[in-house]
C-alpha cells in the first residue's frame, strides 16, 4: 500500500494556499497517509512582461505540471479549473473537482470606492480580456492597463503603477484571507465569471486507480456538473484566455442554469446569453449555448480577434 502522496503545484503563494487546502481535506480522509508538496515553476509564471494573449497557447499554467505527472514525479496536481484546457492530455484526467469558492471578480480600489464612483478615465488593471472587454462595456470611460504578476504583484500595480484600482477573482483574495482589502464584488451582471472560476480540480494519471480512489472524496457533483457545463462551453468555442468569454452555471435541484458572455476586446459588442435544462444535459447546454452565442453575432467577434492577433 502506498505510504505517501507527492503533490504536484505552481509555486505562488495562492497555488501553495489552495494546495495545502486540498492536502489537509485528503488528511481528514486518510490520515495514515504523508503528503509531499512539489513545486513547479511554468511557462506562465516565467514570463510576465507580455499578457497571457501575447504568450499564446493554451495551458500556460498547466504543462510542465503535467508533464511531472505523465513522468511519475508527482502523484497529482491540485490546479484552479480556470487554467485548465478544455483538451486534456490523453493519459492525464480530472479525479476531483472540489467545493467553490465565490466566482465572483472583486474591485480592489486606491481609496475603496466602488466601480459606479470611481473617476471618469479611471485607470483599471487586469491581466484577463474578459474582465476589461465587460468592464468597458459598462464603463467605457474606464482605461484598462495590462497587469500581470501573483496576486501580492498585482495589487501593488495600484501603487506602483499609480493605478484607480485593480480587478481580481474573489477567489484567490479570500483563499489568501485578504477579504478586507476588496472594495466590491462585482455583480456578474456586470462581469460573467471565467470558466471554472472559483473551483479547484485534481489531475491525475487515468490508469491510477489507487489516486482515483482517494481523490474522489473530495469530489462536488453539482460543482463539477456546473463546471462541465461552462467547460463545454468553452470547447466548442475553441476558446482559452486569450479571448474575451465568460460562463457561469449552477445547478438548482434537477436543472442547471448558465449565463455566458462571448464580448469583444472593447466591450462594444457583446454577446450574453442565459439559458436552463435539465441537470443530466449539462455538457450539450454549453454546447447549444455556444452555438447560438456564434450565431448572434460571436463568430464574427472571434474571427476579429483572429484577424487581430
Amino acid at each position: 500500500m502506498k505510504k505517501k502522496v507527492v503533490v504536484g503545484s505552481r509555486a505562488s503563494d495562492l497555488a501553495l494556499n489552495q494546495t495545502y487546502w486540498v492536502i489537509d481535506r485528503l488528511r481528514e480522509n486518510f490520515p495514515q497517509f504523508t503528503y509531499e508538496v512539489v513545486k513547479i515553476r511554468t511557462i506562465g509564471d516565467k514570463i510576465l512582461d507580455k499578457t497571457l494573449n501575447k504568450i499564446g497557447g493554451k495551458g500556460l499554467f498547466v504543462k510542465e505540471i503535467e508533464a511531472a505527472l505523465l513522468n511519475n514525479e508527482i502523484d497529482m496536481a491540485v490546479h484552479s479549473m480556470k487554467d485548465v484546457p478544455t483538451e486534456m492530455v490523453n493519459d492525464l484526467m480530472i479525479g476531483a473537482i472540489t467545493d467553490r469558492e465565490d466566482v465572483r471578480d472583486v474591485l480592489i480600489s486606491k481609496d475603496g470606492l466602488g466601480l459606479e464612483s470611481l473617476r471618469i478615465g479611471a485607470r483599471i488593471g487586469t491581466s484577463s480580456l474578459r474582465r476589461a472587454a465587460q468592464l468597458l462595456s459598462y464603463r467605457p470611460d474606464f482605461v484598462i492597463e495590462p497587469i500581470r504578476g501573483n496576486i501580492a504583484t498585482r495589487m501593488n500595480k495600484i501603487e506602483t503603477m499609480d493605478l484607480d484600482g485593480v480587478i481580481l477573482a474573489a477567489a484567490g483574495i479570500l483563499r489568501m484571507g485578504w477579504k478586507d482589502k476588496i472594495s466590491e464584488y462585482i455583480s456578474n451582471n456586470i462581469c460573467t465569471p471565467a470558466v471554472g472560476q472559483g473551483a479547484l480540480g485534481i489531475q491525475i494519471r487515468k490508469d491510477d486507480d489507487f489516486m482515483k480512489s482517494i481523490v474522489k472524496k473530495l469530489n462536488n457533483s453539482d460543482v463539477e456538473i456546473a463546471v462541465k457545463a461552462e467547460r463545454s462551453f468553452m470547447k466548442t468555442l475553441n476558446g482559452g484566455c486569450h479571448v474575451p468569454i465568460g460562463a457561469y452555471a449552477q445547478t438548482q435541484g434537477d436543472r442547471i442554469f448558465m449565463t455566458t458572455v462571448i464580448a469583444s476586446p472593447d466591450g462594444k459588442d457583446l454577446i450574453k446569453l442565459q439559458d436552463v435544462c435539465e441537470k443530466e444535459n449539462f455538457e450539450a447546454l454549453g454546447v447549444k449555448m455556444a452555438k447560438e452565442s456564434l450565431k448572434n453575432g460571436g463568430e464574427k467577434i472571434l474571427k476579429n480577434i483572429e484577424v487581430g492577433d
